[in-house]
């Protein structure tokens, strides 16, 4: 009887053990990565020697993720020399609009030279859901073309 029982007792904690692998094997930076969408964007993405456009960065979360509204977020915009970026680095509190759910941060620039340019925006948040909050770091280049 004694063996019955503990043969019982075996197959239950195997069953509970493989019932929570998957768990055990989430990776929240995995899931997290999965949790929005980065846009960046150039408007007017072709123009002028001496006209002035904007770039902007949007975070997109998805269903249940959200972008932490007290912890540190950065943008920064690196431009070459024939673009001149008004504000290269941006923080929470420059977003479009506070209220949305999926931040918009933008910024002027000036085209000083002809050619193919390209903005690089590094984008430094932190993407959360119930049961994670996960640090990412992006980096999305922006093409702009100068005539």
């Amino acid at each position: 009887m004694r063996t019955g029982a503990l043969t019982l007792s075996a197959v239950l904690l195997g069953a509970t053990a493989i019932g929570s692998g998957p768990a055990w094997a989430a990776d929240p930076a995995a899931d997290a990565a999965q949790g929005y969408t980065l846009e960046a964007s150039a408007a007017p993405a072709t123009l002028k020697v001496g006209e002035s456009g904007k770039v902007a960065v949007v975070i997109k979360p998805k269903a249940t993720w959200h972008v932490h509204p007290q912890a540190p977020l950065k943008v920064r915009f690196t431009a070459p020399a024939g673009l001149k970026v008004d504000r290269p680095e941006l923080g929470r509190k420059d977003v479009a609009d506070p209220k949305a759910e999926a931040p918009r941060y933008e910024t002027t620039f000036l085209a000083t030279a002809a050619g193919a340019q390209r903005v690089e925006a590094n984008v430094d948040f932190f993407i959360c859901s119930d049961t994670a909050c996960v640090k990412q770091v992006r980096t999305l280049p922006i093409a702009v073309t100068v005539k």
